[in-house]
């Protein structure tokens, strides 16, 4: 055996074969280079293991057999390899909804990919903070981000022993917002010319203003949420948001429009919404659709299903509806989160208010005032 270059051993095997293998410490392993020196193909390989390739595959490879062992975690990577395995525990006790679960694991999967061999117990808030600025460059996506580490820090701590946990004391960015823009008159006036009955857009605007569910709810809505009570037609559904804390179930009327809606378009047997391939749409796939609608009827940029929620609880509390009236429309467990439609009716009215006490117009003068 001899050492023909830095880290580089070539070796007779007792079959007569030569073979060069890398070596870089007495303790390491020894990895086999396929090929002869000078081929471009071992160069490589052999360059890229004196670069510190070997060393990463040596973490790689303990890592794995610390995960297949049910030993606690050691690096970030290892970490979500544990989380993801909690999270389907999760989800499949219904403790959390498949939203839920894809949300975290797509968001921590990208800190993974540029952090993942970075070892727990030296990770500090700052290099959190660090991983977050960069992976979060509008206060949105920060907040994103900040939910799903926070959580997955509050698992390594509670069943894995991890202390201090560093993400203990990061804060969300606070943003001042209204939230989705509500649907004008204008607007649905406009979806509508361009999108008349029969069509699935139409349809799924009149499930958006007569039913008002949330956009993972509207996918799943179809002929087996309509029920008969007391001789009216029905929708009945739960939203999946509050199922598994609360439980409540939303029943309204089926309005008229939305009967002759689905009357006058083709649905599946499932779902009222499909997509051209005839299967019901995803969350996103519906949302994605939901704006092409939009922008081929020439309504304003932002304008989105879930603002129709908005527009919805503003036009109850218009009409007199209580908090509990529009709670149990828009599905909702606490009257306090209805606040939000009550305010902006109340700000509406008395700018009209203030408007009608005006005294200003556009008056024509004899000459320059003053």
């Amino acid at each position: 055996m001899a050492r023909i270059r830095d880290c580089l051993i070539q070796e007779t095997t007792r079959h007569g074969k030569t073979r060069y293998m890398f070596h870089r410490r007495p303790d390491g392993r020894r990895i086999t280079i396929a090929g002869e020196p000078g081929q471009t193909e071992f160069e490589r390989r052999y360059h890229a293991l004196l670069s510190g390739a070997d060393l990463v595959e040596e973490r790689r490879a303990d890592s794995i057999t610390r995960i297949r062992k049910g030993i606690d975690p050691q690096t970030l990577g290892e970490l979500f390899h544990a989380y993801v395995a909690h999270l389907d525990n999760e989800q499949s006790r219904g403790k959390i909804a498949a939203s839920t679960r894809q949300h975290y694991c797509r968001l921590l999967q990208q800190l993974v990919d540029r952090y993942g061999s970075a070892v727990l117990t030296s990770i500090e808030e700052r290099d959190l903070l660090t991983m977050l600025d960069k992976h979060g460059p509008t206060a949105n996506t920060f907040n994103n981000h900040l939910r799903a580490v926070k959580s997955i820090f509050a698992y390594a701590k509670k069943y894995h022993g991890l202390t201090p946990n560093p993400a203990q004391g990061l804060e969300k960015i606070s943003i001042t917002t209204d939230g989705f823009p509500e649907w004008e008159d204008e607007d649905i006036e406009r979806f509508v010319m361009k999108h008349p009955l029969g069509t699935k857009a139409y349809l799924a605007l009149m499930l958006l203003m007569h039913v008002a569910p949330r956009r993972f709810d509207l996918v799943k809505l179809g002929p087996s949420n309509v029920i008969e009570r007391g001789g009216m037609k029905m929708v009945s559904f739960k939203p999946q948001k509050t199922a598994r804390s609360s439980n409540i179930q939303v029943i309204l009327p089926l309005h008229p429009e939305l009967e002759e809606a689905i009357q006058h378009t083709r649905t599946g047997t499932e779902t009222f919404m499909i997509t051209e391939f005839g299967r019901p749409f995803t969350s996103n796939g519906f949302g994605n659709k939901m704006a092409e609608w939009r922008d081929a009827a020439g309504i304003r940029k932002g304008v989105a299903s879930h603002g129709m929620r908005k527009t919805v609880g503003i036009n109850l509390a218009e009409h007199q509806a209580s908090p509990y009236e529009i709670m149990a429309t828009l599905g909702h467990s606490s009257p306090k989160v209805t606040e939000v439609y009550t305010r902006a009716a109340n700000r509406r009215k008395l700018a009209a208010g203030a408007a009608s006490k005006s005294t200003l117009s556009a008056v024509k003068t004899s000459g320059p005032r003053g």
